[in-house]
C-alpha cells in the first residue's frame, strides 16, 4: 500500500497556468515534486491563480498558509466555509502575509475562472452542493451549514468537457447524479468502502454517513450509483486509511476495477 497525500488538485488551463482544487497540509511537500507549478526562474509568483474550496475541514486548507509568499491570492469558496475560516483563524492568518481576493461561489451558479490579472481563462466551474450539514470539528456554536461542503464542476469551454471535484460528499440523489451525467471525469468522496468501517477497525463508533462521507460499497453506495454515468471514467479519491481498497491485492480494489473505477495516487494526471 503507497502512502497518499491529502486531495488536492491542480487543474491547468493547458497553457501552463493553474488552479488548485483544496489544500491540504502537504501542499508545499506536493508542489515541490511538481515542476510544472513553480514560478518561472526569474520569477516571484508560482503559475497558480487561486484555489478552489470545497469546504473549510483543515486537511483541505491548512496549505494555504504554504502560499503566504504570494504577493496575493485569489480564494473560491463559500460564505459558510469563509466564516469558518475566519473563526479557527486560518482566514486572518493568511490575511497577514498576503493580499486575499475572496470569490464568493453560491452552488448552481456558474463563473468564470479569471487570471490575477483580470483576463478571463477558458475554464468555468459551477458549486454542487455536497453538505450532509456537518460543520468541522472545531465549529463553535449552531450556525448556517448551506455551502458548508460543496464540489465543482469544471468545464474547458474550448472542449465543452467536464470533471466533477467531490471529494467530500454525503449522499448522491437522483439530483446529483443527473448533475454529473454530462461529465467526463468524476474524482469523488472514496473515504470509506462500508459505513461501519470505523467500528471494525476499532477507531469508533462514528459511521461514514455520520461523518459526511457515502460508503462506496452496498446497494446504496456511490459505486452502484454513479455506474449509471455510462460515459464518465470513476476516480476514488480522499481515500481514509482503514479503507481496504488501498491494498492493490485487496477484493475490494479489484470489485472497483471490475466495475470501471479506479482510484487516485500521487501525481496522477487526466486530460479532458
Amino acid at each position: 500500500m503507497a502512502s497518499r497525500r491529502s486531495s488536492t488538485i491542480a487543474i491547468g488551463d493547458g497553457a501552463g497556468e493553474w488552479f488548485l482544487g483544496n489544500a491540504g497540509p502537504d501542499l508545499d511537500a506536493a508542489l515541490r515534486d511538481c515542476a510544472l507549478l513553480w514560478p518561472e526562474p526569474d520569477g516571484s509568483t508560482a503559475p497558480i491563480h487561486g484555489v478552489l474550496l470545497t469546504d473549510a475541514e483543515l486537511d483541505h486548507t491548512l496549505g494555504l498558509l504554504s502560499l503566504r509568499q504570494a504577493k496575493e491570492l485569489h480564494v473560491y469558496g463559500t460564505a459558510t466555509v469563509r466564516n469558518l475560516l475566519s473563526q479557527c483563524g486560518l482566514l486572518p492568518t493568511l490575511e497577514s502575509y498576503t493580499v486575499v481576493h475572496w470569490h464568493e461561489v453560491r452552488p448552481g451558479e456558474r463563473f468564470t475562472l479569471h487570471y490575477r490579472d483580470g483576463a478571463a481563462s477558458p475554464l468555468w466551474a459551477e458549486p454542487l452542493e455536497a453538505s450532509s450539514g456537518r460543520l468541522p470539528r472545531y465549529a463553535h456554536g449552531a450556525g448556517p451549514t448551506s455551502g458548508a461542503v460543496i464540489g465543482y464542476r469544471i468545464t474547458d469551454e474550448r472542449t465543452a468537457r467536464a470533471t466533477v471535484f467531490l471529494p467530500s460528499v454525503a449522499a448522491l440523489d437522483a439530483g446529483v447524479v443527473e448533475e454529473l451525467r454530462e461529465t467526463h471525469l468524476v474524482l469523488v468522496d472514496g473515504s470509506f468502502w462500508v459505513d461501519d468501517e470505523m467500528h471494525r477497525h476499532n477507531r469508533g463508533t462514528a459511521t461514514a454517513r455520520s461523518m459526511g462521507h457515502l460508503p462506496i460499497s452496498g446497494v446504496d453506495g456511490s459505486l452502484r450509483l454513479l455506474g449509471q454515468l455510462t460515459d464518465a471514467h470513476i476516480v476514488y479519491t480522499h481515500i481514509n486509511n482503514t479503507n481496504p481498497i488501498l491494498f492493490e491485492d485487496s477484493p475490494e480494489r479489484a470489485f472497483l476495477a471490475n466495475a470501471g473505477a479506479s482510484i487516485a495516487h500521487d501525481g496522477a494526471e487526466y486530460e479532458l
